[in-house]
């Protein structure tokens, strides 16, 4: 049975008048980065096609904000689901309708390593953001996806399939990890499954690519935050995620 999508607007909750918008963030370009560390964030911002001299904080508190030019946006860095999605309404309801997020991962399976990009085309949910935005799609989306993929050529380049998000990196346990393993996650992180079901709930379209960083594939839990590979990557992840756009 085909489901009835309901139009909603963004941000329809108890707020009353709408969430609190910071100054200046209520007409965004509508198409943009969302990245999940400070240091996505300024590999990204660096590299963007077009001056982005306006800056805002997305909450009162902390270090999360939107730098924004005439044509796009970056916004970040953010942490979890929670506070990825309520970054993500924030821009959806200032305008933003294309929005790529750009995140770590740790490698679940012996054929991905640190440096490698990899492209969730699924997400499996172990958060708690995810729920409150069904039904919808755990999932990219499907125009937005083949775009990126289609920027980053040749094919061996990158790698594709299902993401595993959970809230809690430190009860990651082997049989957890094999649990979600054998329902085909190959990467695990924090956020993507939450912004693929809100961007769905909204109507807007969210796709994302993945830098992996570290490694519970072979074994033992290997650290590649300082594999020469990686650190290429991070060093090119700028000029990369914008070719989406050019």
């Amino acid at each position: 049975m085909s489901r009835e999508k309901k139009k909603t607007p963004a941000l329809n909750s108890l707020w009353e008048p709408p969430f609190p918008f910071p100054r200046g963030a209520r007409h965004l370009p509508p198409r943009g980065i969302l990245a999940g560390t400070p240091a996505l964030f300024s590999a990204v911002q660096s590299k963007a096609p077009e001056n982005l001299s306006k800056n805002l904080g997305i909450f009162m508190l902390g270090g999360t904000s939107i730098s924004h030019g005439a044509e796009f946006f970056v916004a970040g860095p953010v942490l979890g689901a929670p506070m990825a999605v309520m970054a993500l309404e924030v821009l959806m309801g200032g305008g933003a309708e294309e929005i790529v997020f750009v995140g770590f991962a740790g490698s679940l399976i012996p054929e991905l390593d640190p440096g490698d990009y990899f492209f969730p085309d699924k997400a499996l949910s172990s958060e708690g953001t995810s729920a409150h935005y069904q039904p919808s799609k755990n999932e990219p989306d499907p125009g937005l996806f083949k775009k990126i993929q289609e920027v980053y050529t040749p094919p061996s380049l990158f790698h594709t399939g299902t993401v595993w998000s959970t809230d809690a990196p430190f009860r990651e346990t082997k049989p957890t990890r094999d649990f979600f393993v054998q329902k085909g996650a190959s990467v695990v992180e924090m956020e993507v499954a939450a912004l693929y079901a809100a961007a769905d709930f909204r109507e807007k379209k969210l796709a994302a690519m993945l830098l992996v960083t570290d490694s519970f594939g072979k074994g033992d839990w290997f650290d590649g935050f300082h594999h020469p590979k990686y650190k290429k990557a991070v060093k090119e992840i700028g000029d990369l995620v914008w070719k989406i756009y050019r």
